[in-house]
């Protein structure tokens, strides 16, 4: 009886570890000299990523210097860490309701953009914005057809502030 129960608890703590070691069968290094930097890990946002180690200096936190979105984990603001994801594309996390940081700026222009410049910095930062709450990567060129060639870094300017608002 007594053999039975050790081997009974022994499969049961061995089924236990195993679980918790597939769960987060793959892990990838991703780090931010300071800017904003993508690793590619198509759906990312499906897979349910999770920083397993930081190895930054610089506080790594969840939606603010690093998230995952459609494209893959981004990092930013020099965040460097391990991070561990589902293969499976296990449990979404709605980024929206728990990991927003949105300041609630307005997307007006800052003092040195005036005019037609002004205009294409709110068009990127509502690009931005609404990107951001979709959880998808910050790449202001899907938007191409929004934006003349000469204003493009005001339309990509306001993007990054409206994205980074949100996130």
């Amino acid at each position: 009886m007594k053999s039975s129960f050790i081997a009974i608890t022994m499969l049961a703590l061995a089924s236990v570890i195993l679980g918790m070691s597939t769960a987060y069968a793959d892990k990838m290094n991703c780090k931010s000299k300071g800017d904003f930097v993508r690793c590619a890990l198509p759906d990312a946002n499906n897979r349910n990523v999770n920083l397993h180690r930081e190895k930054s200096h610089n506080k790594c936190e969840k939606g603010h210097t690093w998230g995952a979105d459609s494209d893959g984990i981004w990092v930013d603001k020099k965040c460097k860490g391990v991070f561990y994801y589902r293969g499976d594309k296990g449990h979404h996390e709605d980024y929206q309701e728990r990991h927003s940081h949105h300041t609630g700026r307005s997307g007006e222009c800052p003092a040195d953009i005036r005019g037609n410049e002004c205009a294409y910095y709110k068009d990127g930062y509502k690009a931005g914005k609404d990107d951001g709450k979709m959880s998808m990567s910050r790449l202001y060129e899907r938007h191409s057809d929004a934006y003349d060639g000469r204003f493009e870094k005001y339309f990509a300017r306001g993007y990054k502030a409206g994205w980074n608002d949100y996130r």
